[in-house]
């Protein structure tokens, strides 16, 4: 026992230590695979909700406002201008959030890429790093995202917090001082400083609220904000994750430890990570998967009747019995709505973007309430089991794990048609076939600058 109690009172140490010291040939090659993939994704979500989401022109005008209209050196994807450092990681990560559309990873409970991505971006542009040392750093900040979120668990969203924001805090910081060359010790104190930034409340989903969008930048922001006052000597607290006033005890009531640093260095939680292939909530993607083929096998769907068996998580975030769910006023409550989404795609075979000008829709609603939801304790985070049932005819089809994830990888040629339906719109054709061809062979690339110009809009 006192060994275990040691091992847990230098996690956050340990951590620290793993993201300076790590050398980049120990990172294995799925894992560097994986994260160009997270990289194009997130590139592609970033450019296409900066001109299409519908929170984008509030978020902007008030974090200008806020701000001011500075021109900066940093790029903020899919816009004309560069930006200072923390406005764009501000914007960048709020943005890669917008269309919940961005990589999530089972382990760590969170989104690991919109908090890690906007910082390491930004730090690698502003010191003109290679491809190759933004890349090592992406990886190392999942890695620590995931394992902050995997520690705090399931157990999180049931007090209140959002993971997100919380893990990818830390990871973020991470990144960010790998690349700012940052040693084992600062690190540390960049993480005691990051103790006391991290924060997510779930509350959002009382109103549909923008909240949870913003969560992401403000994570990246303060990432690049605590590594500073670090880096200029500023003591941070000891022990900021598994302490006994730490993070795990603020924001879990059944936080684990031991996740922190099991088998670090030799079990990646970052190759858990998954790109999603539809822009909501991951909880609902099975179930989506399931409906879409349900409609080939049980017509006319909209006379059928509908049970979705999800474990207990997902029924929380997704299927609870109520008006927000049932008939979503807004495009978060359609994000987190399993009513909505099955209801969607049974209608029209598919689940895009497009898919949310169909809230309101009388027969989408119509359908919605002959669906209902099941919590099933025997089931794990995104198994779905889906049951139709019209006249003397039944259909059940299980989706075990959805599309996406590491055992469904949609893989490089799927990532790149994803980012083309998105950075094409945004960036043009062209200018994304470049981008994505950069990202390709990022680890060649000489200065990480000359990549992200091509993630700018031209005037």
């Amino acid at each position: 026992m006192a060994d275990a109690g040691r091992t847990a009172r230098s996690a956050s140490a340990a951590l620290a230590e793993f993201s300076a010291g790590t050398l980049g040939r120990y990172i294995p090659e799925t894992v560097s695979a994986l994260m160009r993939q997270c990289l194009l994704d997130f590139l592609g979500n970033t450019a296409f909700a900066a001109v299409h989401a519908d929170s984008t022109e509030a978020v902007r005008r008030g974090l200008l406002e806020f701000a001011g209209d500075a021109q900066g050196k940093i790029t903020v994807v899919g816009e004309t201008k560069t930006r200072p450092a923390g406005l764009a990681v501000l914007l960048n990560g709020t943005y890669a959030h917008s269309m919940d559309f961005d990589d999530t990873n089972f382990f760590g409970k969170l989104h690991p890429g919109v908090t890690v991505i906007p910082a390491a971006l930004a730090v690698a542009e502003e010191t003109h790093a290679t491809g190759r040392a933004l890349m090592e750093a992406i990886a190392i900040g999942y890695e620590i995202a995931c394992r902050v979120g995997g520690s705090l668990g399931e157990a999180t969203y049931a007090r209140g917090f959002h993971p997100t924001p919380i893990g990818g805090l830390f990871g973020a910081v991470a990144a960010a001082s790998r690349l700012l060359t940052l040693d084992g010790k600062t690190i540390d104190a960049a993480f005691g400083l990051a103790g006391s930034r991290a924060s997510g409340s779930m509350q959002y989903m009382e109103n549909g609220a923008w909240n949870k969008r913003l969560h992401s930048g403000f994570a990246a922001h303060d990432a690049l904000m605590v590594t500073r006052l670090a880096k200029a000597g500023v003591t941070g607290a000891a022990q900021a994750l598994e302490g006994r006033a730490g993070v795990l005890q603020g924001y879990s009531p059944e936080p684990d430890a031991t996740k922190l640093t099991a088998k670090l260095g030799t079990y990646w939680a970052a190759a858990k990570t998954a790109i999603k292939p539809f822009p909501n909530c991951r909880l609902n993607h099975s179930a989506i998967e399931a409906a879409i083929e349900m409609r080939k096998r049980l017509a006319p769907v909209q006379q059928g009747r509908y049970e979705v068996r999800l474990d207990p998580t997902s029924y929380r975030l997704v299927g609870e019995d109520v008006p927000a769910k049932r008939a979503p006023q807004n495009i978060v409550d359609g994000q987190f709505s399993v009513y909505f989404q099955v209801a969607a795609a049974l209608s029209t075979g598919r689940s895009d973007w497009g898919s949310y000008a169909l809230l309101g829709d009388a027969e989408v609603e119509k359908l919605a309430r002959r669906i209902s939801a099941v919590c099933d304790d025997g089931l794990k985070a995104g198994h779905t089991i889906l049951s139709g049932r019209l006249g003397d005819r039944s259909e059940t089809i299980e989706i075990a794990e959805p599309m996406g994830e590491p055992g469904r990888p949609l893989g490089w040629d799927g990532v790149l048609a994803k980012f083309m339906g998105l950075a094409g719109p945004a960036l043009g054709v062209d200018q994304a076939t470049a981008l994505a061809e950069s990202v390709a062979d990022i680890a060649e690339a000489d200065d990480v600058a000359q990549v992200m110009a091509l993630a700018r809009r031209s005037a």
